[in-house]
């Protein structure tokens, strides 16, 4: 097996041009990132890359009028974590630390997408150590 090629300055340079200008966006008055928005159009692709009995998702404002998505498990009806947009990223947080890791993408495709794998990962353990 030959060693992975690390990817051209090019390629790198341009994601953090592209980061950083989302960044700029998202602080800027003028063009703001609605992280209400981000959250509503981030939500149905949610429901449609992680389709499951298990986990519900739930769009709704905490105390502090941060809008966010809460993750919850179906079965014991616990909140494993919840997201929410700030600043041109998207941001997963859980208080089962144990559990899950937090982590922030400014890519919502990828978020996604790493979010399935956190859960998949994560959710067994979960699961097992929490039966109803």
């Amino acid at each position: 097996m030959s060693p992975k090629k690390p990817q051209p300055a090019s390629d790198f340079d341009a994601e953090v041009d592209s980061a950083r200008n989302r960044l700029e966006a998202a602080m800027s008055e003028e063009t703001g990132f609605d992280d209400l928005a981000a959250l509503q159009a981030l939500a149905p692709v949610l429901e449609k890359h992680i389709k499951s009995r298990r986990l519900a998702f739930t769009l709704g404002e905490e105390d502090d009028d941060e809008t966010q998505i809460a993750i919850i498990h179906v079965q014991t009806d616990e909140e494993l974590g919840f997201i929410f947009a700030e600043d041109g990223e998207y941001v997963f947080e859980s208080n089962l630390e144990a559990y899950f890791d937090d982590f922030v993408d400014d890519d919502p495709e990828r978020f996604v997408e790493r979010l399935y794998e956190t859960l998949r990962a994560d959710l067994p353990k979960y699961e097992v150590e929490n039966k109803g």
